[in-house]
């Protein structure tokens, strides 16, 4: 009960989350054409991109520590994240600096919110952090509420920029960047106020750790990166910008599938968990049985929405942005199986391989490359929405195989689980 508690809890806030950005639709596409909707999601793309490597993913780590570590260890852990943060971020920056032409000519995207775009990652990235820290520690209503305020500046600022001093796309990013840069004081803040930070002399012990954790990750975050900002890429460059913002409303629309699995895992990997941690056989084929009621309950829902979701399309975006319920469907089924890759996929970061994971995602997200670039040849938008499932449904399947390699689970023998070491 309360794992369902927390995770509607986590869901409510998502869905308040997403619904604040999701209002934002009927305005921005009557505003803005498809073309500076499409500079918006292709400046969202290069922050997903520097995202890989601002932090190396080794916030990751600290959910892991968590339960491990005292307070005081925790918080030099912390500090020593932060610090991976602070030099990475500056690496990324000088890359950009020296290869910015060539990130122009692909992304169209201009040197001066390029820079912008790193900050912003590394700001995303000390958020997780104290998100990370809410959610391992059993604290929803701290997390949503940090999420929600971010989401209604963002929106605040973004409508005053856009309506109120007619700035187009330029206002809208500049909403979403100083709305980041808010949150990300304030998370740091917060961090302090909750002695996470702090002089330490054990930073290089807790680096090596963390980065040990981050580094096999990355690979896994290109992987994740090629799967799901690669058709924006594609289309850019083979359909227009302009078809880039009728792709992205697609996106915005099917994603609400995925916040409806992103809410309940963050609620499902704590207690996983804390019952693997526990070495009870016995809860072993309850877990699969509900995985595999859940893997049902998820398609089922996605499938109900893509069909009926474009019948209200009319009323929730402007006619130039239309096209996009027609290949909907693809993408809410394919957030689906996303979902069904986050049951499996905790078992990875349990056993602590994540190894595994990253041959997994940085094979689907190669493998998706060829598969998007021929199918929106043949068939456009769509062709990049069908692609995304393939992609999906190939790394939930090949992550569900090796995570039964590295902790083994009932999945196919559940009453004999008790056989099982």
């Amino acid at each position: 009960m309360k794992l369902f508690g927390n995770a509607s809890i986590y869901f409510g806030a998502n869905i308040l989350n997403a619904a604040i950005p999701f209002l934002l639709l009927p305005i921005l596409t009557r505003v803005l054409t498809p073309a500076e909707y499409g500079t918006i999601a292709m400046f969202l793309v290069m922050v997903s991109i520097f995202s890989a490597f601002t932090g190396l993913s080794v916030h990751g780590a600290i959910g892991v520590r968590y339960f491990q570590l005292s307070k005081e260890d925790l918080a030099d852990y912390v500090t020593s994240c932060i610090g991976i943060l602070v030099v990475s971020t500056t690496a990324v920056m000088l890359i950009v600096m020296v290869l910015h032409h060539w990130i122009i000519k692909v992304s169209g995207i201009s040197l001066d919110w390029l820079i912008v775009a790193v900050l912003v990652s590394g700001l995303q990235f000390l958020i997780n952090i104290r998100l990370s820290l809410w959610q391992v520690s059993g604290m929803p209503w701290h997390y949503g509420g940090l999420q929600i305020s971010r989401s209604l500046l963002d929106a605040l600022l973004s409508l005053i920029l856009v309506l109120g001093l007619s700035m187009a796309w330029q206002g809208r990013l500049i909403g979403y960047s100083t709305a980041l840069l808010l949150m990300g004081v304030i998370a740091l803040v917060w961090l302090y106020n909750d002695q996470f930070l702090r002089r330490t002399d054990t930073w290089k012990i807790h680096a090596k750790d963390a980065l040990r954790f981050g580094i096999p990750l990355i690979p896994h975050t290109i992987g994740g990166m090629l799967m799901v900002l690669v058709d924006r890429i594609i289309i850019n460059n083979l359909l227009g910008t302009d078809s880039v913002g009728v792709y992205m409303v697609a996106l915005q629309m099917g994603m609400v599938i995925g916040l409806l699995t992103e809410s309940f895992n963050k609620a499902y990997a704590p207690w996983l968990f804390k019952n693997l941690a526990s070495e009870d056989k016995a809860n072993k084929p309850s877990i699969v049985k509900g995985t595999y009621f859940y893997f049902f309950a998820i398609l089922a829902v996605a499938t109900l929405y893509g069909l009926l979701i474009p019948f209200v399309m009319p009323f929730i975006v402007g006619e130039e942005f239309l096209l996009s319920g027609e290949f909907i469907i693809y993408l809410a089924i394919g957030f689906a199986f996303g979902g069904c890759y986050y049951m499996v996929t905790n078992y990875i970061f349990f056993a602590k391989r994540t190894e595994y994971l990253a041959l997994v995602t940085f094979g689907s997200g190669v493998l998706n490359i060829p598969i998007t670039y021929i199918l929106v040849q043949e068939m456009q938008l769509k062709g990049a929405a069908v692609a995304f499932l393939i992609t999906n449904i190939i790394t939930f399947l090949g992550t569900w195989i090796l995570s039964n390699r590295v902790y083994k689970m009932p999945w196919l023998f559940v009453k004999r689980a008790s056989t099982i070491t």
